[in-house]
């Protein structure tokens, strides 16, 4: 679904704000005020603020699900390649949308929101995309048998995500403190996917 201007407006403001106060802190009147809009706008595009942040996991979900199936079903590449595009695509798509992954780190800790319904069915899609590849790539002889798919997509998950909403104090850690923000972004993509595609595929080629 293609949005008008001001519907961006109220997307993106609504995002920042469920993302730093979560859903039940955020008033439609908040965004309204955020977005430059009046709150009667908000219900004409949207209807409520429920039916909003559907709206947002819905634009962003599909952009993702598209970008994962071009890269894992590009059969021009390597099955080892598609993978490490696969690992530095998803990193990148973190450090690229914190608003967004705090938003969806909130949603999933409260249970009653029906958002949730969404995530899991996303997440559902997610895992079979992938291990239809992960699958494809075993039949090849080329991944290894009796690996543990879900575990191995959670790993790129939780580590990517908590080094990123964390970040400042990895940084203090590793002795990055001199970096400015955007520096440490682009040191923490580049050093996570790295690390990612070395340890995954340890599992998904190199072990017997």
């Amino acid at each position: 679904m293609e949005y008008n201007h001001k519907q961006l407006a109220i997307l993106d403001a609504a995002e920042q704000l469920f993302a730093s106060q979560g859903f039940h802190g955020t008033s439609v009147r908040d965004i309204a005020h955020a977005a430059d809009v009046n709150i009667a706008m908000i219900s004409y595009y949207f209807g409520s603020k429920e039916k909003l942040i559907e709206a947002i996991f819905l634009k962003r979900i599909v952009g993702w699900k598209s970008v994962l199936e071009t890269v894992l079903t590009d059969e021009s590449l390597t099955f080892e390649t598609r993978f490490d595009r696969l690992v530095d695509t998803y990193v990148g798509r973190i450090f690229n949308n914190p608003c967004f992954n705090l938003m969806m780190m909130r949603a999933q800790i409260q249970a009653d929101l029906g958002v949730n319904d969404l995530i899991h069915q996303n997440k559902m899609e997610v895992h079979g995309i992938i291990s239809s590849f992960i699958k494809a790539g075993q039949e090849k002889g080329v991944f290894n048998e009796g690996v543990d798919i879900l575990m191995m997509v959670n790993t790129m998950i939780g580590t990517t995500n908590h080094i990123m909403s964390t970040r400042h104090h990895f940084a203090r850690i590793s002795g990055l403190e001199h970096l400015t923000d955007d520096q440490l972004q682009q040191h923490l993509v580049i050093h996570i996917s790295n690390h990612l595609k070395k340890l995954l595929k340890a599992i998904l080629i190199h072990e017997a």
